[in-house]
């Protein structure tokens, strides 16, 4: 079994991924994908006078490889909602009336439901009510459905996340992260003029945060983690946004994926493995990546190429592996060609997946 290095972040002052790329302003992400979160670690590693090539000597061998980071609620550590409501619960509760709604909400489950999942079993019985005021059996809700969990998790969230059996129904209405838009002005260089503009982070209450999981080599991670927590992840950094602590590491075990891989990160298949997505067990969704680059060289920020990548929470039939797929800006100028080449990192973080028969 691989064993995952799981780091927690508490982000004090909140964060900003940007929705449609880190330029983003308006809209910000309520976790960080793997690529944005490997392509910081390694910006900082330069940082630290060393070379690219340490972390990443090759486009399909890196160092290390890091899941993206989800949200946590004091001891309970979320994962994306699998892409195939299939991989979750029966047919017969698919088509039942009403239930439909409440599958729609969730985001993402809780460790424990997923590994009941993984294992091939279906939580039907684990489904919050339909009713807000309906107390709930076996599985519970919070921030409106959109944090599903098992009713024997309570006792690791928060103190203040947490009801007594009878109570348990208004648990729906607390929140373990929040939307917030604020509004910020840039005054022009030349004509000093102001410009108004609204730009949106997310705040996470008390005792909740953000983890991630890497595997392979990662003795240097605590000490890039540590200094990139001083300078912060994502956009809006003059702001304070993105500034984080460690507040627990810990190791944890998967089952290596064999017959079907669940993502824990965003995934872009090398060239051999198309036909991994062919597979009648994968189910999963596509998303075109884009943004702006940066360069420790002295060089202009440029936009990169865009690139479909599978995001987190897919299942794919086979073992992914994945690579970085090469971004480069494009230009017919031979003079105003980036000084090296780019890559977005799509490497796979999967566990196995049983498939479960109706």
């Amino acid at each position: 079994m691989p064993a995952l290095n799981l780091y927690h972040l508490a982000f004090p002052h909140g964060l900003h991924i940007g929705h449609g790329g880190v330029e983003s302003i308006e809209e910000t992400l309520n976790h960080i994908p793997s690529d944005t979160l490997f392509a910081a670690l390694l910006d900082t590693w330069i940082h630290f006078g060393k070379q690219a090539e340490q972390i990443l000597p090759s486009p399909d061998a890196p160092l290390f490889r890091v899941t993206s980071a989800f949200p946590f609620a004091g001891k309970v550590r979320f994962y994306p909602k699998p892409v195939d409501l299939r991989a979750l619960f029966s047919e017969e509760a698919l088509k039942s009336e009403g239930a439909g709604k409440r599958m729609k909400k969730i985001r993402w489950i809780s460790e424990g439901l997923l590994e009941k999942a993984a294992g091939g079993e279906s939580l039907d019985a684990y489904l919050f009510p339909e009713d807000e005021d309906e107390e709930p059996q076996g599985g519970v809700a919070l921030q409106g459905g959109a944090f599903w969990l098992l009713e024997e998790e309570i006792a690791r969230l928060p103190k203040t996340m947490q009801a007594e059996r009878g109570k348990r129904f208004a648990m729906r209405r607390k929140k373990v992260a929040e939307a917030q838009t604020a509004p910020r002005v840039t005054v022009d260089r030349i004509s000093s003029a102001s410009n108004l503009f609204q730009s949106e982070r997310v705040t996470f209450s008390e005792d909740c945060g953000l983890w991630f999981g890497a595997m392979g080599q990662t003795e240097s991670l605590p000490e890039i983690l540590a200094a990139l927590g001083d300078s912060g992840i994502g956009g809006e950094r003059t702001a304070g946004y993105g500034a984080f602590k460690i507040t627990a590491m810990e190791k944890k075990e998967f089952a290596a994926p064999k017959t079907r891989a669940y993502l824990l990160s965003r995934y872009h298949p090398a060239a051999n493995e198309i036909d991994l997505l062919k597979n009648e067990e994968s189910a999963y969704r596509l998303e075109s990546i884009s943004g702006w680059l940066r360069t420790p060289q002295n060089a202009a920020a440029q936009r990169r190429k865009s690139v479909w990548m599978v995001v987190e929470g897919s299942l794919i039939g086979g073992v992914p592996q994945g690579d970085a797929a090469e971004v480069s800006p494009d230009y017919e100028n031979e003079a105003e060609k980036f000084p090296h080449k780019v890559y977005r990192p799509g490497f796979a973080v999967a566990f196995e997946w049983k498939s479960r028969k109706a």
